[in-house]
C-alpha cells in the first residue's frame, strides 16, 4: 500500500495507541503509534493474527460420528457428515392438484422405506446441502454425484420448503438431517437424479420401494441397494464442491 492510500484511512483518534485493520483478502495493517510518536504502520500476514489469537480456547464441542469436516466461515459454523449406503424412510407428497396416482409411476402421500447410496450432508448458516458418493469413505478426492431424490437443486442446495431449519453447527446438524428426512418429497426438481429415469427420479424410487416395504422384515444380506451406475456424475470433487459453496454463500 502506498502513501496515497494510507492517507485514505480513517485517522487515529487520540485515545486509540494500536488498530488491527482488515485490508482486502487476507491482508492485514498493523496501525500503531511508536514511542517517538507519530503513526506508523506494519503490515501483518494472516498466519502471524491467527497466532496471535491463539490464546483463546475454539472448542467444537462433541463432533457427531459421522463428521468428516468442520470449519468456522464468515457466517458462523459449518459442517459435513455422512451416511453409509442404507435404506431410508421417506415420505412422498400427492401431485398438485391430489389427483389420484398409481404407486409404480408416481408416488402418493405415504411412506416409503427405499435404499440410498452413501451420502454427505453439508449445514452452513441455514443452508443445507446433500449429495451421493461411491467411495468407501468421503475424501477431497472423492466424486460427487447428484443424489437420487427430489426437492434437491442443481447444486445439491435441499429445498425444505416452509419447515423451520435450525443455524448449521456441530450440535445442530442431527436435527437438520432429521427434518431432511421427514419432509415429505414434493414433484420439484425430480429431473437430473437418475440415469435410467432422467425425467422424473421418483419412479426409480418407487421400483426399490417395491422390495423394501415397511410391513415385510427383510434379513440384512438380501436388502435391495441403489444401483450405482444409475447416479448422475456431477464431475467435481468433494473440496471443489465444499469450497465453492462456501465462496457462494459468503
Amino acid at each position: 500500500m502506498d502513501t496515497m492510500n494510507l492517507a485514505q484511512l480513517s485517522p487515529m483518534s487520540a485515545d486509540e495507541t494500536a488498530a488491527l485493520l482488515f485490508i482486502c483478502g487476507d491482508q492485514y495493517l498493523f496501525r500503531y503509534r511508536p514511542k517517538d510518536g507519530g503513526v506508523a504502520y506494519k503490515f501483518v500476514l494472516a498466519a502471524a493474527v491467527r497466532a496471535a489469537f491463539a490464546a483463546e480456547t475454539l472448542e467444537t464441542g462433541w463432533l457427531p460420528a459421522n463428521a468428516r469436516r468442520w470449519g468456522i466461515g464468515k457466517r458462523g459454523e459449518w459442517i459435513v457428515i455422512t451416511f453409509p449406503p442404507q435404506q431410508h424412510r421417506f415420505t412422498f407428497a400427492r401431485e398438485d392438484g391430489g389427483e389420484k396416482t398409481t404407486r409404480k409411476d408416481v408416488p402418493s402421500e405415504r411412506l416409503f422405506l427405499v435404499p440410498m447410496p452413501a451420502l454427505a450432508f453439508f449445514g452452513y448458516e441455514q443452508r443445507y446441502y446433500v449429495w451421493a458418493f461411491k467411495d468407501a469413505e468421503l475424501k477431497g478426492d472423492t466424486h460427487l454425484f447428484a443424489a437420487p431424490l427430489p426437492n434437491i437443486e442443481a447444486s445439491g442446495a435441499i429445498c425444505f420448503g416452509s419447515n423451520a431449519i435450525p443455524k448449521a453447527s456441530a450440535q445442530t446438524i442431527a436435527e437438520a438431517w432429521r427434518i431432511f428426512l421427514a419432509s415429505p418429497f414434493t414433484n420439484h426438481a425430480v429431473n437430473g437424479k437418475s440415469r435410467k429415469f432422467p425425467d422424473d427420479v421418483r419412479k426409480q424410487l418407487m421400483r426399490l420401494a417395491e422390495e423394501s416395504d415397511l410391513t415385510r422384515s427383510v434379513p440384512r444380506g438380501r436388502r435391495r441397494r441403489y444401483p450405482l451406475a444409475d447416479l448422475v456424475n456431477l464431475n467435481r470433487t468433494a473440496n471443489t464442491v465444499i469450497e465453492w459453496t462456501l465462496k457462494g454463500i459468503e
